[in-house]
């Protein structure tokens, strides 16, 4: 997430600082700074993981421009992976990098970086961990090849048993994790897309792959049923077995002959017919078995019923209990990731997209180890109430369907009470486990804390809220206002037609009031507060240096499309600067980015040399 925007120019003495607006005001904010000839800076969500970032820089000036990155962090697999932007996309001269890892306790702890550049930083090959800081000032930038993306993990310390609560009394964070509980058993069916798409990029090689390997990993106790779609909802079905050896053999064979053919697409009879499949198995297994249908897809739905809305309302409904979780991978480029999205979340599951750019084989594995790997809890659900009965919402979770070992559980939400709240807040987990239900509790008096840590508390809480409102927005369009309601309490009750309207509001205030920047909502923008001197009122205003004559002044701004940018393959905490579209007034200058500038007259306009002094400091919150 950008945390701040600030803009420097004439030496310090014009500064400007960002403040999120609406996306429509923003942008007026800035076309009104840029046209009077002042300094400042625009930022807006382009996708989910790339952000552009225009600058109006004043005639014969320099802006420098500082923008601070947060990432929320989350642990996987017992470790916590973290990227930031080093690089951006427009070439620069000076890039300075500054990071730093501490752990919960405020202590540094160990960590790894993916950086091996000669002459900026490289890798000791005998202590691939550090400890102390890293700090890189790259004065020529433009000669090393640098990534745009850093990639960084490092194991964060064990937390307690019962988990970890923090509250300020305004809001919470609530950590949980156990480690002592043994593995629950799988029974799992595999729905495979073998249509002829799956040709392309080897798409399906690489599934074939990443299949065989997970299948390897299951125990001789656990279930697996593999269903190849295509035309047909079963064109190819193996299981359901037993993991044993002999059987994981038979099912690898199998695998390894899965062909792709066929232009159509049946997705809606594979549904369901995989998920009769899986409930069956659910009805004749024990307790402490988890059934899980996992979905790999590269299509729309092309044959049979098409319409997305009826395709998501037969499979919840043959679903209702939710008994069968749902986990959908499908290839972004080709795949309706909207409505495997809305699917997942109706039936108590997740979605991943399978992105260009990165190994298919080892995106689809990880998601299956991570998410599927070693199941300790099943139909998680988490309630908070205080002592004094102050009203406790906004939670960004209260069920789960699943919880796999090296995840934890976070959830965040607000406290509804005065200034002189001082009573404990409870957390209570419920879940099934291999030893049938468990509960765990854990409590927290509010802590009064000088640092930026209650601050950090609210941001990071309107972050996570804002992505649940926002799936579940995106996916009202196939869930309908009435089922809506079922996966989220809003704050205030609705008063509009349309649930989905209040779904958007809420997120739309939560990220003015949080200074967040989000992908069709808000922007940031530097607002100059009179502290820096405008032009001459008989000046007129150019663009890139050309002459005003003839040209109406136009900012440019990302489009409204769901084209991914360059790296829009990397995962949604990433935040990525990236440039414009080239200015059709520039007259080929290779920026590629729009610098406004003010021309007066007496240069006769006369091209002006634009130096642009752009400097990333990148902070870290771990």
């Amino acid at each position: 997430r950008i945390a701040s925007l600030e803009t420097n120019a004439d030496e310090g003495e014009c500064t400007t600082v960002g403040r999120v607006q609406h996306l429509e005001q923003a942008r007026e904010t800035f076309l009104e700074s840029a046209s009077q000839g002042l300094p400042g800076a625009y930022v807006e969500a382009r996708a989910s993981s790339t952000r552009t970032i225009q600058v109006s820089i004043p005639p014969f000036g320099k802006t420098r421009v500082t923008l601070v990155v947060e990432q929320l962090l989350q642990q996987r697999l017992g470790e916590v992976e973290f990227e930031l932007p080093l690089a951006p996309n427009e070439d620069v001269d000076d890039i300075k990098f500054d990071l730093s890892v501490l752990d919960t306790d405020g202590e540094p702890v160990l960590f790894e970086l993916d950086l091996n550049v000669p002459g900026v930083y490289v890798v000791d090959e005998n202590a691939t961990q550090v400890l102390d800081p890293i700090s890189l000032s790259i004065p020529d930038a433009r000669q090393y090849k640098l990534p745009k993306v850093l990639s960084g993990k490092f194991k964060p310390s064990a937390i307690e048993e019962s988990g970890y609560l923090y509250t300020d009394g305004r809001c919470f964070e609530h950590y949980f994790r156990p480690a002592t509980v043994d593995s629950m058993r799988r029974n799992l069916v595999f729905l495979i897309d073998t249509s002829n798409s799956m040709r392309w990029h080897d798409k399906l090689a690489a599934a074939k792959i990443a299949l065989a390997q997970f299948v390897d990993t299951l125990r001789p106790d656990e279930t697996f049923t593999i269903q190849a779609f295509g035309s047909k909802g079963t064109e190819d079905l193996w299981g359901s077995a037993y993991g044993t050896d002999e059987e994981k053999s038979e099912a690898k064979k199998f695998i390894g002959n899965l062909s792709a053919g066929g232009w159509e697409t049946n997705l809606h009879e594979a549904f369901l017919e995989a998920l009769l499949r899986a409930k069956h198995d659910v009805e004749n297994s024990d307790d402490d078995v988890v059934t899980i249908l996992v979905t790999l897809s590269d299509a729309y739905a092309t044959r049979g019923v098409t319409d997305r809305r009826k395709i998501a309302k037969h499979i919840f409904d043959l679903n209702s209990d939710r008994s069968v979780k749902i986990f959908n991978m499908g290839f972004r480029d080709s795949a309706d990731m909207q409505l495997l999205d809305a699917i997942a979340l109706m039936n108590g599951g997740l979605s991943s997209p399978i992105v260009q750019g990165r190994d298919f084989s080892d995106q689809i594995g990880n998601f299956l180890q991570s998410e599927l790997g070693e199941i300790l809890l099943s139909d998680v659900s988490l309630s908070y109430e205080t002592i004094s009965g102050a009203r406790v919402y906004g939670e960004t979770q209260s069920k789960l369907p699943v919880l796999a070992d090296g995840y934890e559980v976070v959830t965040r939400g607000l406290i509804e009470s005065d200034e002189s709240f001082e009573n404990q807040l409870e957390a209570l987990t419920q879940a099934y486990t291999t030893n049938g239900s468990m509960n765990w509790k854990v409590s927290a008096a509010p802590t009064v804390d000088e640092s930026a840590s209650s601050s950090l508390c609210f941001q990071s809480y309107a972050s996570d809220r804002i992505t649940q409102l926002m799936r579940l927005y995106e996916a009202a369009d196939f869930i309908g206002d009435d089922l809506s309601k079922n996966f989220v309490i809003l704050k205030n009750d609705c008063k509009s037609e349309k649930f989905r309207d209040c779904v958007k509001q809420e997120a739309l205030d939560l990220a003015i009031e949080a200074n967040l920047v989000v992908k069709g909502l808000t922007a940031m923008v530097t607002v100059d507060e009179k502290k820096c001197a405008a032009p001459d009122e008989d000046a007129e205003i150019c663009v890139d240096g050309m002459s005003p004559d003839g040209v109406t002044f136009r900012p440019s701004y990302s489009d409204q499309s769901d084209e991914e940018a360059d790296l829009e393959y990397h995962n949604d905490a990433v935040a990525t600067a990236e440039s414009a579209p080239m200015s059709p007034y520039s007259s080929g200058s290779p920026r590629g980015t729009y610098y406004y500038s003010a021309s007066w007259r007496l240069q006769s306009y006369t091209a002006l040399a634009l130096a642009a002094i752009v400097s990333s400091f990148l902070l870290m919150h771990i």
